[in-house]
């Protein structure tokens, strides 16, 4: 089964973001909840997981697109047997940029 990664809601005052840069490439075995992608903004820097156990199938959106909430921006074959819960979304975990120079 196909799972799509999207790019989180954005907050309201951040009309959009960029794809940063892929921490995995297509055919790449994955986890769920392992960095794929992160996404900044002019406010923060988001990082992505995998929604499921699998293997990274499609990224539909390259580093330095600029994206916008919600937008599908890859896709996750999921494993036999893995398959995502329906009713739970994958959150992204927002980091600010001062943070990531620590």
């Amino acid at each position: 089964m196909t799972i799509e990664i999207k790019a989180p809601t954005l907050p309201e005052s951040v009309p959009d973001g960029t794809i940063a840069n892929w921490y995995k490439n297509v055919g790449d075995t994955v986890m769920r909840d392992e960095l794929l992608v992160d996404i900044e903004t002019d406010k923060v820097v988001i990082e992505v997981v995998s929604p499921t156990e699998g293997t990274l199938k499609e990224i539909l959106m390259e580093a330095g697109t600029t994206i916008v909430s919600n937008q599908a921006i890859g896709t996750v074959l999921a494993s036999e047997g893995k398959q995502a819960p329906v009713a739970e979304k994958a959150e992204p975990v927002a980091k600010s940029a001062s943070n990531e120079l620590n």
